[in-house]
């Protein structure tokens, strides 16, 4: 899924809502942001145990080496 946001005023960014409903963001749910390289994850915090798909999908991220960086664009200045 691939959507383009605009951070606005005060460094906001509003979620589109099929987003929010699947992973139960609501208002003051607390999130996680976590800089990669090639850019942001952010991770709600919920009670919520992590599915087995997210569990799959972070450690397929985590396993990637130096060799597959170049999926990301990124430069030494930050700029995409």
């Amino acid at each position: 899924m691939s959507s383009d946001l605009l951070v606005e005023d005060g460094g906001k960014v509003s979620l589109p809502e099929d987003v929010r409903e699947r992973y139960g963001l609501t208002q003051d749910t607390p999130v996680r942001i976590i800089e990669t390289r090639g850019g942001i994850l952010l991770v709600p915090l919920t009670r919520e145990p992590m599915s087995a798909e997210l569990k799959r999908e972070l450690d397929e991220w985590q396993s990637l080496s130096t060799s597959n960086i170049e999926m990301f664009p990124y430069d030494e200045e930050g700029e995409r």
